[in-house]
Formats: structure tokens, sequence, C-alpha cells
């Protein structure tokens, strides 16, 4: 087993809008929508069910990158286009962070919205993804400090999303992965319930799925405030080391 993944609705949202995608051993994502009425759970549908097609076969290094932020873009105008169909789609959107992983020793991400990627490298938890929120471009001009951040009533308030414009501005990079140890993928309702300390201790566990059942429980017991979902990839595991 490459990759672990969990998803609930939480102790207080009636519907479960977060969408993975699970594609082992080089594919994953995580959308977490939003929007009245059902219209989130139709966005991060409709976004990953698109994702679940790309087809990267074929393409070389320098081309990976182009191609994701097409297709993302792509996924954009469909769900945007979605949104104008019925009254109570308007105004739906989705996060989306994709990452493609060819072999172990890279990875390729296409983000936009507050989920995030990190990586535990030397037992070191980092985040790699920005997030495209109101607290974080505060954060980022020195306006608020992050323990203010995370404590603002505005923090749930995304500046980027997909389905929410006609276009969209993408962030796409490459992470090198020597000396990674696991990449987790997750949606805010982890990382605003689980400190970054937490998980940094957590993700130590070598068993993915006492580690991936410590998280969830984490945030379920802190409040389950929020749909949670994440993705583990253990970049330790056996599959990896036959290659």
């Amino acid at each position: 087993m490459i990759a672990v993944m969990r998803t609930s609705t939480g102790h207080v949202r009636r519907n479960n809008e977060d969408m993975t995608l699970v594609r082992e051993p080089d594919f994953y994502a995580i959308a977490d929508g939003m929007g009245g009425a059902d219209a989130g759970e139709v966005a991060s549908y409709e976004a990953v069910e698109q994702l679940k097609r790309l087809d990267f076969t074929g393409l070389d290094r320098a081309s990976i990158l182009p191609f994701l932020e097409r297709s993302i873009q792509n996924i954009n105008r469909k769900i945007w286009s979605l949104s104008r169909q019925k009254e109570n789609f308007n105004g739906m959107g989705t996060t989306l962070t994709a990452l493609y992983l060819p072999d172990r020793t890279k990875a390729f991400v296409g983000h936009v919205g507050d989920s995030r990627i990190y990586v535990l490298q030397g037992g070191v938890l980092r985040q790699v993804t920005s997030d495209h929120s109101y607290v974080a471009e505060l954060v980022r001009q020195k306006q608020i400090t992050q323990a203010e951040a995370a404590v603002s009533d505005r923090k749930h308030v995304i500046t980027r999303a997909i389905g929410a414009a006609p276009t969209v501005e993408v962030d796409t990079f490459e992470i090198l992965l020597g000396g990674v140890q696991k990449i987790l993928l997750c949606s805010d309702g982890l990382t605003n319930m689980v400190s970054e300390a937490e998980i940094e201790r957590i993700l130590g566990d070598a068993n993915l799925e006492r580690l991936a059942d410590g998280l969830m429980n984490g945030a379920m017991t802190a409040g389950g405030d929020d749909n949670i979902s994440f993705i583990i990839i253990d970049l330790e595991a056996a599959e990896w080391k036959k290659e």
C-alpha cells in the first residue's frame, strides 16, 4: 500500500462536500466544495470526475505542468458554465489541489484554493502549497500574524476557487522529493482542527492505517466543525523500494 485516504462529514455539517481522488501510484487530488444547497457537492464532484480522466502517458517532464494547468483551467470553465445553468448552482465553486507522482524523486502540483499539500522530510512537516485565502494574504503582507489568522472569523474566505469565475489562476510547481518520507493532501477541515505540530507527530507513525485513524480522531475530537478529508502517500513504502 502506497496511500491511504479518509473522509468524513464531521460533527456539524449536513453533507460532505469534499471529494478525493486516489489513483495509485501516481495521481491524487482533494476538492473542497462550497456554495448553497447541494452546489458545493456538485462542484467538487465534477472537478474530481474531470480530473480522473486525465492521461499523462507520453508526456515529457517539461510538458507535465503546462498540461496540468490547462486541464485545471478547462475544469474551471466547465464548472463555471454549469453554475450558470441552474439558479441553485449560482455561486458554487471548489478548491482543487492535485499531485502527479510519476516516480519517487519528484511530484508535480496544480493548486487552487486553501486545501493543502504538506511533506514530511526528516521528521519535519512543511507546507508546500500557498493558501489562496483572505487571511493568508494578510499574513503574507504582514498585516496579521499566523496565530491571528487561525482564529479569524474570515479564515474560510478564499480568494481563488474553481468555478467561481470564467478564468482562474492556477499555481503549478514541481517538488523534489529527496529525503521526503510522506506527502499529505488535506482539506481545511483537518488543518483547522489539528495543529501542524500534532500532524507532524502523528505522521511519524510507520503504520499508514493507524496514523490515518489518528489524524481523523484528532480532528473529530477537536470538534469536527467542517468536512474532513485527507490523503497520505508513503514514499518509504515497500512498493516504491521495489522499483
